[in-house]
């Protein structure tokens, strides 16, 4: 997961007192940074539907942040591999 890319979404979100981070947020920042593929733009999506609380809690501390979006992905691993086993 892309932490600035991360960062950047909800830095434009607020930025543009955008009503919604996953589409409106998501759309713009797609428009400054059109070299986002489909799959990454869905990861993100969906990331930020697991971590939100956390990553807004974090946001604008760019360290906090950083270290939310380690912890996401650290349980998303943990989620994937317990899974796996099952």
């Amino acid at each position: 997961m892309n932490t600035e890319m991360l960062y950047e979404l909800y830095e434009i979100t607020e930025k543009n007192d955008a009503p919604d981070l996953a589409t409106v947020g998501m759309a713009m920042l797609r428009e400054k940074h059109p070299e986002i593929t489909h799959e990454e733009d869905r990861a993100m999506r969906e990331f930020t539907g697991r971590h939100g609380q956390e990553l807004a809690a974090a946001f604008p501390d760019k360290e906090a942040f950083a270290a939310a979006v380690a912890t996401g992905v650290a349980e998303d691993e943990a989620a994937k591999e317990e899974a796996e086993r099952e």
